[in-house]
């Protein structure tokens, strides 16, 4: 064949299937290198390998997930590289795709699983490897990844990001995802969660652990190139009206509504469902829109109008209003929703019962089937990485919420411009966040197409996955990189001492 291929096998006490596999590999046409990387093996895996007819390598102690294929990368003479497992028997015919990407020029090709559509989609796994696709930019992969095999790899790409960076799939695929040099295409699709050897709970709740530490890790590696909203945009955000402190000595209320609006046909409604709750203060932050506007709430009872002559920005008319009253209770909501009396009390008593951040509860509106898109994967993957993921998609971009004034007062309200940056300070400080009651926002949100329409661009879901962004690295510049979720399984340094004993040796015979 033009390209020479290798493929890689990591295996720790794979004896059952690692010599049907390499017998098969072997039976390929391609006439591949076949290389076993033997690890902490008590079964006699390295022999059968090795009499089937493969490469061996052996390492006394386990070297932990992916750290085997790091090596064998370093070590494959091929100009392409299959990666595989040990304990999963692939037919030839599903491995072909993968190669022929590589062969036309692809230079990670990657496997479809897990397959939209499936429970395996919506794992914790799943939801954080497609959140670091999207935060790339290539929500076109979704939840495809260098964690799974099989996949293919180019000897440039190998050489360009080198082998060690394979020790962490998700770190190499950032690396790759932001070079401008590689591509990084989908090819085959295996279903290898019906191929994978089971294992037990523990084991699976520490490979979940791992994975989305990684991904963390994967996405630090965005940030860094890209900056701390990962390229996405700010929409023209008046930050620095959301820094400024209030106009006015702010008055003390018990409960105070903050509504940004820009004159909305729903806002006489909303008004009208929040005034007639137990409410101090309605503070309307009217922004980009004519000030006749200002007409119809001059010398309504509790309602005050902070104006703005220009549109300030997503998000940051809630920063504004806070700012301006000084309240133990704050309800946050949009003029474009129409609330009922009964969507505004149960947020108001889960502030009464101890909550400090009451958040619209999603998921009992959107179904996990429905929760396909961006800015739902990227939602429900900041409340895992914070340890909640019993928030589902439950989010402070979302409206309504309510928010204690004491948390306000801890994170600032200039954080409300940033509705998950916010959200992340809330939690890392100790607050109860809940989400406590279901507003059907989604149905019943406006659309707007030069703000939601394909065409367009999509500007405000690419907001969205900026926030996020933002979030995510305000998170591991406060809790590190990985946040909780310790990589305490892999021999990284045995990867790396190898791989530079194996250069100087190579350079010493040359």
């Amino acid at each position: 064949m033009k390209h020479r291929l290798s493929v890689i096998i990591a295996a720790h006490n794979e004896a059952r299937t690692i010599g049907p596999l390499v017998r098969r590999l072997l039976q390929w046409q391609r006439k591949p290198e076949v290389i076993v990387i033997a690890n902490g093996c008590s079964d006699g895996t390295a022999r059968i390998a090795k009499r089937a007819g493969a490469r061996v390598l052996r390492f006394r102690n386990r070297l932990g997930p992916d750290v085997g294929r790091a090596i064998g990368l370093s070590i494959a003479r091929g100009d392409i590289f299959l990666v595989l497992d040990a304990d999963m028997l692939v037919k030839l015919t599903q491995l072909e795709p993968f190669v022929r990407a590589v062969e036309r020029g692809v230079d990670v090709a990657l496997n479809r699983y897990p397959f939209p559509g499936t429970k395996q989609f919506h794992h914790p796994t799943a939801v954080a490897k497609n959140a670091l696709n999207i935060f790339a930019d290539r929500s076109d992969l979704q939840a495809a990844s260098l964690t799974a095999v099989p996949h293919a790899l180019s000897r440039r790409a190998v050489n360009a990001l080198g082998p060690l960076a394979f020790c962490v799939p998700a770190v190499a695929q950032a690396r790759a995802l932001c070079s401008s040099d590689l591509r990084v295409q989908l090819a085959g699709r295996v279903h290898v969660g019906q191929l994978n050897r089971r294992r037990g709970v523990a084991h699976m709740r520490e490979m979940r652990r791992l994975i989305v530490g990684d991904c963390l890790e994967g996405m630090s590696v965005i940030i860094e190139e890209r900056g701390n909203r990962a390229g996405f945009t700010d929409l023209g955000r008046r930050r620095d009206l959301a820094w400024q402190p209030a106009f006015l000595p702010p008055p003390k209320t018990d409960v105070a509504v903050i509504i940004p609006t820009q004159g909305e046909r729903n806002l006489p409604k909303v008004v009208h469902a929040c005034s007639r709750s137990n409410i101090d203060q309605i503070r309307l932050v009217l922004n980009g829109a004519d000030d006749a506007r200002l007409d119809d709430y001059k010398g309504m009872e509790k309602v005050q109008v902070d104006y703005y002559r220009h549109p300030v920005g997503h998000d940051v008319g809630r920063a504004i209003g806070c700012q301006q009253v000084d309240s133990e209770k704050y309800f946050i909501t949009d003029s474009d929703i129409p609330l009922k009396q009964e969507d505004v009390t149960p947020f108001l008593d889960a502030l009464d019962d101890g909550v400090h951040l009451a958040l619209n509860r999603l998921d009992s509106v959107l179904g996990k089937s429905h929760q396909t898109d961006p800015p739902s994967i990227v939602k429900r993957f900041l409340n895992i990485a914070l340890g909640r993921s019993d928030l589902g998609v439950s989010s402070l971009t979302a409206v309504p919420h309510a928010i204690r004034g004491e948390v306000i007062r801890e994170i600032g309200a200039d954080s409300l411009a940033v509705p998950p940056l916010a959200q992340v300070k809330a939690i890392l400080s100790g607050f109860r966040v809940e989400a406590v009651h279901p507003v059907d926002v989604v149905r019943t949100n406006a659309y707007r197409p030069h703000l939601h329409k394909a065409s367009a661009g999509k500007p405000l879901q690419r907001l969205i996955i900026g926030d996020y962004a933002e979030a995510i690295s305000y998170f591991q510049r406060s809790s590190g990189t990985r946040g909780d979720f310790p990589d305490t399984l892999r021999k990284r340094d045995v990867a790396k001492n190898y791989i530079a004993r194996n250069r100087r040796s190579t350079r010493h015979r040359q």
